[in-house]
């Protein structure tokens, strides 16, 4: 049956994927205070710049063109904003991922071994609780195997999504109109 060695591996095993969790989830988190203060810089320099030029402006059109201006570059960093906090995303539900699978896959492969081992010293007759057993394992197996391929699918349509989304947005930027620039100079 059991051995005090499974359990200390067991032990083990549980401890260390729970430090490598820890440090995923540390270094996440560093990684997105650094794309926040990224930002938060590049807004702050932004803003600036913006309003140094709003108060150089000489009229309300000059105004109305120099905000027209900002708008694209605002969005450009507002899309690469989001893009990279979405691609930090999208490699840290990887990186779990391929943990899980891992763990679920050597977990299932010790459970099968533990029963067969358990299996051998049965009693007479069991036969057919030990092939329902076994069953209700293959069952099991089949059911995580199709949840994982929906899972896939589903991740793979909202990456999907996203992408198309992104597109949509880039496309009607690039064709939002822009405000007419009048010269300094020339008024009405």
């Amino acid at each position: 049956m059991f051995k005090v060695e499974q359990f200390s591996v067991a032990n083990e095993a549980a401890i260390n994927q729970f430090a490598h969790f820890a440090q995923l989830s540390l270094a996440n988190l560093e990684k997105f205070a650094e794309i926040g203060l990224d930002a938060a810089r590049d807004s702050v320099e932004q803003a600036t710049a913006h309003a140094a030029a709003l108060a150089g402006a000489k009229d309300v059109h000059e105004v109305i063109a120099i905000n027209s201006a900002a708008l694209e570059p605002v969005m450009k960093r507002a899309y690469a904003y989001s893009r990279t906090v979405y691609e930090t995303a999208a490699e840290t539900n990887a990186e779990v991922k391929k943990v899980i699978e891992k763990q679920a896959a050597d977990l299932n492969k010790s459970a099968v071994a533990s029963l067969e081992e358990a299996f051998k010293y049965a009693p007479a007759g069991s036969e057919a609780y030990v092939g329902n057993v076994k069953s209700a394992i293959a069952a099991a197996q089949n059911a995580y195997a199709n949840l994982a391929a929906v899972n896939k699918q589903l991740y793979d349509t909202v990456e999907k999504t996203v992408e198309q989304n992104v597109a949509t947005v880039q496309a009607a930027a690039a064709k939002a109109p822009k405000a007419p620039v009048r010269k300094a100079g020339k008024r009405r």
